[in-house]
């Protein structure tokens, strides 16, 4: 798994603690709220630390044909004015 891969990973475990902690504090459970919130701090910084990492690596390209210039000639263009 890429770095860039992972950061987002941790980003999205992060936000789902942070989201169970925003409702786990309200309700009374303090514990458990300040140790998602805890957690999802560590994910954050671990995932800044992997996209930084990671800035220069290129994304993987699907195989996809290159598309192929259309066949109109300029004056056929809309927007051109031939004449």
């Amino acid at each position: 798994m890429s770095d860039g891969k992972m950061s987002m990973l941790f980003f999205e475990i992060g936000l789902v603690l942070t989201l169970v902690s925003c409702v786990l504090g309200p309700c009374g459970i303090q514990d458990w709220s300040i140790a998602c919130a805890v957690v999802a701090g560590f994910l954050a910084l671990g995932g800044i630390y992997l996209a930084f990492g990671s800035w220069t690596e290129e994304e993987p390209t699907e195989n996809r044909q290159p598309v192929e210039e259309s066949r109109v000639s300029p004056e056929e263009k809309p927007g051109s004015h031939a004449g």
